[in-house]
Formats: C-alpha cells, sequence, structure tokens
C-alpha cells in the first residue's frame, strides 16, 4: 500500500512512495490503491494480449494472469513486444511472465502455460476482469460462455489486416457474443466430422494478416475500457466498436441482446429449452442437429447422470416427455439444458 497525504490545494489525496505511478496520480479520479487490489486475466499472449498485458503491469494492477499454451514463432517477433530472437520456440505464457516481471517487480504476475479450457475455474472466480486476446473463434466462444457462467465481464478485442474491434460484454446487461449479430453464421454452421468420427489429420489453424500498428490501438482501446471499469470512471463501451485503418475511421454498432439466446437469456439459463426429438433417431443424429442448431463441435448428451452412446435409439431409452438433458461441448463453458418433447 502506497503513503498518502493530503493536499489542500485538491480535493483527494496525492500518493507518495514511488515515482513509478507519478504521473497517472496526478489524474483526481485515480485510485492506485484500488488498481493494486485488482486482478485482471488476460487469455492469449499474442499481439493483443502482450500489450494488454504490458499496459496492465506498467500500470500497477495487483495481479495479472496471463495465459497462452502456444509457443513463439519467428513472424511473432514484428507485433509482439515481449519476445526476442532468443525466444522463439519457447512457450509464450512463460516468456511472456518473466518479462512482465522484469518490468515492474510490484505486480504479481501468474503465468499459465495451458488452454484456458484447462485452467481451474476457480482462477476465474477470482479475477475482477477477463481480457480476450485470443485468436480463434473457437477459444473465444468458450471463454464468452465462461465468462457469463461466472459473471465475469470480458473486454473482447479482434483484429484482421487493418481492421480490429472491441466489444466489452457484461453478462446479463450487455449481449455476449452468441448474442450478437456478427457473429459469422458459416462458423456456426461449419461442416462438421459426424460423432463418432475424427478426422485422420487435424488442420492447422489458418494464418491471418496481422500489423502492429492495428494491434498496438485495439490493445490500446481493452486496456483503457479495463481501467475505466476497474475505477469505475467514465462513459464503457457498451456497443460493438470497430476500426477501419486504412481510412482512419471509428464506427460504433448498437446492439441488443438476444431473448432467446442459449447462453445468457433467462430463458435457457432458468427455464431451458424445450427440444423436439424423433423417437427414431439415434443419439449420434441428435448430435448433428445439436451441431448445426448451436454451433457445437462434439457434444456429449447426458441423461441421469450417463453419457449416452451414440448407437442408442431415442425411442428405446426410456426418456420421458420433457425430461431434462444436459449437453456438454468444447465451445461452451456449462452445459446447455434441454427439455425434450417427442414429434
Amino acid at each position: 500500500m502506497v503513503d498518502q497525504i493530503p493536499d489542500e490545494k485538491k480535493k483527494g489525496p496525492v500518493y507518495l512512495g514511488t515515482e513509478r505511478y507519478a504521473r497517472q496520480l496526478l489524474l483526481t479520479e485515480w485510485n492506485q490503491e484500488k488498481l493494486a487490489k485488482s486482478n485482471v486475466i488476460v487469455a492469449g499472449m499474442g499481439a493483443l494480449g502482450t500489450i494488454v498485458a504490458l499496459d496492465l503491469v506498467l500500470t500497477g494492477i495487483g495481479k495479472v494472469v496471463v495465459i497462452d499454451f502456444d509457443t513463439i514463432e519467428l513472424s511473432n517477433l514484428s507485433r509482439q513486444f515481449l519476445y526476442t530472437d532468443e525466444d522463439v520456440g519457447k512457450p509464450k505464457a512463460v516468456i511472456a511472465g518473466k518479462r512482465l516481471r522484469e518490468l515492474n517487480p510490484d505486480v504479481q504476475v501468474l503465468a499459465l502455460n495451458s488452454s484456458i479450457q484447462e485452467i481451474h475455474h476457480s482462477i476465474y472466480e477470482e479475477a475482477d476482469l477477463i481480457i480476450d486476446g485470443l485468436d480463434t473463434f473457437e477459444a473465444r466462444r468458450w471463454l464468452n460462455s465462461l465468462c457469463v457462467d461466472k459473471n465475469k465481464v470480458m473486454i473482447h478485442g479482434g483484429m484482421y489486416g487493418w481492421w480490429g474491434n472491441v466489444q466489452r460484454v457484461v453478462p446479463f446487461e450487455t449481449p455476449c457474443m452468441e448474442c450478437q449479430p456478427l457473429v459469422p453464421a458459416e462458423r456456426l454452421q461449419k461442416a462438421c466430422t459426424p460423432p463418432g468420427q475424427r478426422r485422420k489429420t487435424e488442420e492447422p489453424p489458418p494464418k491471418f494478416p496481422a500489423l502492429l500498428s492495428i494491434a498496438t490501438i485495439i490493445a490500446g482501446i481493452q486496456f483503457q475500457e479495463a481501467l475505466k471499469h476497474l475505477l469505475n470512471v467514465g462513459t464503457p463501451l457498451n456497443n460493438y466498436l470497430f476500426y477501419d485503418g486504412l481510412h482512419q475511421q471509428f464506427t460504433t454498432l448498437e446492439l441488443a441482446r438476444n431473448p432467446n439466446c442459449f447462453l445468457c437469456s433467462d430463458r435457457f439459463r432458468i427455464e431451458g429449452e424445450i427440444y423436439a426429438l424423433d423417437k427414431k433417431e439415434t443419439v449420434a443424429e441428435l448430435k448433428n442437429r445439436l451441431i448445426m442448431t448451436f454451433g457445437l463441435q462434439a457434444p456429449k448428451i447426458i441423461l441421469r447422470g450417463k453419457i449416452l452412446a451414440d448407437d442408442k435409439v431415442l425411442g428405446k431409452i426410456r426418456l420421458k416427455e420433457k425430461e431434462p438433458l444436459f449437453i456438454i461441448d468444447a465451445a461452451i463453458a456449462l452445459p446447455l439444458k434441454l427439455f425434450a418433447v417427442f414429434k
């Protein structure tokens, strides 16, 4: 805790004891002590995540958790500040954590070399804010669903070439990322591998164009929204912000919550969803329909605590009318509850 003495010329206190934060402490609405007690998660240590984490640490956030399971590539070095040539091939989270601790020993940095799905949920529950610096659509969907489940504010950022976007998700107040119409339908209803079958080789994630200038702008906005949230100052971003770097234009799109969103609407969370079944279809066929309806990846269907086998016929498993089925999938962090109604 920093020392403070009253200043008759200002309404608020002037903080002493360190020169590190002297310039930001000149802001009358600033509260360094509050920031020093804050806990922020940055998911993804790529172009956006490394910049946001750097900003958080230099500002003196009390605890910063960085998560990534990827390794550093030479092509990362043109826009990811925390890595050097000597780090190529090493875990991003480990190197990022080391550099961040060196930059500000005041901050507790927890570096987790893991996928976001494998992190113990207590880590997320302890956070005051979660920042999305991920680079895959599937990972972002999962993080969005986790933030809804844990009721955690998430600040999403994305970039592609000359363009970028930011969205602030406040569960049950603003649209989540499943609510809004900007989720590409072709990603939700992509061709899938039938349940029970696996591709012989996993396709590597596609490479997309990326610029340091766009990364710094989008990450800067994410960081600024994080500060406003933690300090409870200013006007928060409640819409979808799009940035066009080629024409130096910002555009905001007003979004509305979807009353039928399967993640954050009361209809699904409290009541569950009635879903029509055919007694003649198999569990595998039902899974395919769920993939197409909700954009799932490889769902598992649970009835009375047991996972149903793909070859089971629905009419022969003694499923009662409006009996709940629970659907778990890698795309969502919480189970989806459906009530069976036969056609």
